[in-house]
């Protein structure tokens, strides 16, 4: 990881520098997250109080983490903005890994052959290898009710209805599902 500090209105103390790279060391234990770490410690001696501000902004893939702390000492104020910095990187860390292992399985979609059609009351029955599920026109996906025949090769999702398993989608063998 790279980093730069610089220091406006003031001189980067070593002691600076060694806290710095210390804090933003730990955060090497995520290999390949962080590539890039900018400190800017900025000093305003026209401010009655030491308005001093300490600014943390680091890149990680895709993204920007920034942190700013402002008060009276540098040094307070350098520890208070690398601390929430660790706490930053642990975020994004946890954020990262939860939504790469939360990956969603791909639904299995039965397969099973239109058995019958009931054209005026806009409904049909889907036989599967063991028995026959309920449709509904309104499930149809890429296909219109009216060009739905028995012996028709079909997937479908399967959901539960008022009176027992109900096709909740219905897909024609072969085309592309979502």
């Amino acid at each position: 990881m790279q980093v730069e500090i610089e220091g406006r209105n003031t001189q980067v103390r070593q002691s600076w520098r060694n806290l710095i790279e210390q804090k933003l060391g730990k955060s090497e234990h995520f290999p390949n997250e962080i590539t890039r770490a900018r400190v800017t410690i900025t000093h305003n001696p026209h401010h009655h109080l030491g308005d001093n501000q300490v600014q943390v902004v680091m890149a990680v893939a895709g993204q920007t983490l920034t942190v700013k702390k402002k008060g009276a000492e540098i040094s307070t104020v350098l520890r208070s903005a690398l601390s929430a910095a660790e706490r930053e990187i642990e975020t994004y860390h946890q954020y990262r890994y939860r939504r790469k292992r939360a990956v969603k399985p791909t639904p299995v979609h039965p397969d099973g052959t239109i058995a019958r059609v009931f054209r005026a009351k806009g409904y049909g029955y889907i036989q599967t290898a063991d028995s026959q599920i309920y449709f509904h026109r309104d499930v149809l996906e890429g296909l219109a009710f009216d060009d739905v025949q028995k012996g028709l090769p079909v997937s479908f999702e399967l959901g539960e209805g008022e009176n027992g398993p109900r096709a909740v989608r219905v897909f024609i063998v072969g085309n592309s599902r979502p």
